[in-house]
């Protein structure tokens, strides 16, 4: 075989590799999301699943079995959902303000904090008034931080395990819910700045069928008698930013770090993440190699002719 053709089967070679490797990849991310889907459901499969390791009976492992054993710790962090009795359209979740009439980008920061602050003094006059927030660092880092602003109590955790920062958003005010279990506060106002975490614990309350952490939430609220109230962010108003500072500090070395649900789409974003730098090398080299003459890959003879060799020796 001549070199210019060696070089060339050797070409389509490595272009097969790299396409069998995407397969493995999307077979991958395919597991993963079914999985996923299980643990939430917490049904047969996943109890399954989670009996692995115990039944050790040498039978080899499906790609399912061994997709989920390899990442067991994510995939058994996944908030599952209950099945209640009744419903929890009485907990009072608000993800607007009822005096804000326009959208939140047309009016000026000073506006909405003094909007807020009305609404703070006239609905909520009384009430006892606990901020919550969440911050995440470049690398995916979560940290939250709960201002208890009438008893001055200041918290600020980190998360072990990276979420979205809808996710972390959520379990600050579980945080926040937990400290007033912890000190049986009743009548207080739960103010966050996330409007999809209000509408995720909303839309919760309207199902017999819900996310455990939205439950656990929901359930506290009722036996307190506590409203989850949205409030601009970033606009100035006081509790809003102590409890901004406490989660940024959270993410800093030595803080004391959460055990923490995930949802869904946390555990799919983990292996997205995960699979990110491959898929990139897969799809660089498969575009390097796309649609290059045979004129062109011999104009690379020199550069690869060592590769070429090692592989017609293999």
């Amino acid at each position: 075989m001549c070199r210019n053709a060696l070089l060339l089967e050797y070409r389509k070679h490595r272009q097969r590799l790299a396409k069998r490797e995407q397969l493995e990849l999307v077979r991958e991310m395919i597991a993963a999301r079914e999985i996923a889907q299980h643990c939430r459901s917490n049904n047969r499969t996943y109890s399954e699943l989670r009996e692995l390791e115990a039944m050790d009976n040498g039978r080899p492992l499906s790609f399912v079995q061994r997709i989920f054993l390899e990442n067991r710790y994510i995939f058994e962090a996944i908030a599952k959902h209950v099945r209640t009795a009744e419903l929890l359209t009485d907990v009072r979740v608000n993800p607007t303000l009822e005096q804000l009439q326009v959208g939140k980008c047309n009016l000026r920061p000073e506006t909405l904090r003094r909007l807020t602050e009305y609404v703070l003094e006239s609905e909520y006059c009384g009430w006892v008034h606990i901020y919550t927030d969440a911050s995440k660092s470049p690398d995916g880092q979560c940290g939250i931080g709960v201002y208890d602003e009438t008893n001055d109590v200041r918290i600020a955790v980190q998360l072990k395990l990276d979420t979205s920062i809808m996710t972390a958003e959520t379990l600050a005010i579980k945080v926040a819910m937990q400290h007033i279990a912890d000190r049986s506060i009743h009548r207080a106002v739960l103010l966050t700045d996330s409007q999809a975490a209000c509408t995720f614990l909303k839309k919760n309350r309207q199902s017999r069928y819900r996310n455990a952490v939205a439950n656990e939430i929901l359930e506290l609220a009722r036996t307190f008698q506590v409203t989850i109230q949205w409030i601009p962010g970033h606009v100035e108003v006081t509790g809003n930013t102590i409890a901004d500072d406490l989660s940024r500090a959270a993410l800093a070395n030595g803080t004391e770090r959460l055990e923490n649900d995930i949802f869904v789409h946390d555990a799919i974003s983990y292996f997205e993440e995960r699979q990110a730098p491959k898929i990139n090398k897969w799809y660089q080299e498969y575009i390097r190699l796309k649609g290059k003459s045979l004129k062109q890959l011999c104009g690379e003879e020199n550069r690869e002719a060592d590769s070429a060799q090692s592989y017609c020796a293999l």
